[in-house]
């Protein structure tokens, strides 16, 4: 038997871990290899349960990108470097219990934002550092009617250059403030996005929600705030979450389209480290057929913060 094609001394099993989302599918090697029904599979196990775990999983960078590219075309991040060597992995090297501490899709500030995401742990933390994930469509479900109408005619702006530095500065966390700063934020991006897409392939409305919005269209901050924690409530009440502990090999496959996940940054001084692909995805469209808008795309960001002082400074333009 090849590396890669489902084992045939059993079929594959697909073992649900919560009751509205995650599942942890058994009985597949990961590999670029796999046959196509294995691919079919696997997408369409992520389709119906959100995000999809593999155990025991023994990858490499490349193997990763090529299994990715399995399941469409890889897309590299627009503003952070791919990991050495390789071409399209965001690199997930996390130390001193940084981590997206924030619920989030992948890229939202792109209007083609990502479709899916495959992320592999090479190196837990030795303790906490587990990652949740939220089903933004039994969220939309989930809202009273009332306001599931009100949300079906919301816009939002989303973008890479909105963040609150007030905790990382009184930690003196001047490295990882730059970072976010200078190298993720050095190029602005902003989409206009509907607050509820419809899913291109399973017809469900979804919240288009995360710490990427900036602002919803039309209404003041206050307000949108307020609007906003409403909505974002449905999305990551604990029944409608579920949380994956790392093991050095383990994969997780979701639909970026249809959930919202955070890391937990709990794991004090040590390390953690991860890599992750994402797939080429469609401008989202709202319940009334409108499709979203690249708002912003990679201007230069005109500002920089500098080293240890937490003051910011015009950007020297070339």
């Amino acid at each position: 038997m090849s590396l890669g094609l489902v084992e045939k001394t059993a079929s594959p099993t697909v073992t649900k871990l919560g009751g509205q989302i995650g599942a942890e599918i058994r009985g597949i090697t990961l590999s670029p290899d796999l046959d196509e029904a294995s691919i079919a599979f696997i997408y369409n196990a992520m389709l119906e349960h959100k995000v999809i775990f593999f155990r025991k999983q023994s990858l490499t960078s490349a193997q990763q990108e090529d299994l990715g590219a399995r399941f469409g075309t890889l897309v590299s991040h627009p503003t952070v470097s791919s990991a050495q060597g390789t071409k399209h992995i965001f690199e997930l090297k996390s130390r001193k219990g940084r981590a997206a501490n924030t619920w989030h899709a992948d890229m939202t500030f792109m209007a083609s934002y990502p479709k899916a995401s495959i992320l592999r742990c090479i190196r837990p933390a030795p303790y906490g550092g587990a990652t949740l994930w939220a089903n933004t469509a039994t969220a939309y479900r989930s809202l009273p009617q009332p306001l599931q109408e009100l949300a079906d005619k919301l816009w939002a702006i989303h973008t890479n250059n909105e963040y609150d530095h007030t905790d990382l500065i009184a930690e003196r966390d001047w490295e990882f403030i730059q970072w976010q700063a200078n190298v993720f934020a050095a190029r602005v991006f902003e989409a206009k996005h509907p607050v509820v897409r419809v899913h291109p392939e399973t017809g469900e409305k979804v919240l288009l929600l995360g710490q990427f919005i900036k602002r919803l269209v039309g209404f003041n901050l206050p307000d949108s705030q307020a609007l906003l924690g409403i909505l974002q409530g449905h999305v990551t009440r604990p029944e409608n979450t579920i949380t994956w502990h790392w093991q050095a090999g383990d994969v997780a496959m979701w639909d970026n389209r249809a959930t919202e996940h955070r890391a937990i940054a709990d794991f004090g001084q040590e390390e953690r480290e991860l890599q992750r692909v994402t797939l080429v995805g469609d401008a989202p469209r709202s319940v009334d057929g409108q499709q979203s808008e690249q708002v912003v795309n990679g201007t230069p960001n005109p500002v920089l913060l500098l080293e240890q002082t937490g003051a910011w400074s015009r950007r020297e333009q070339s």
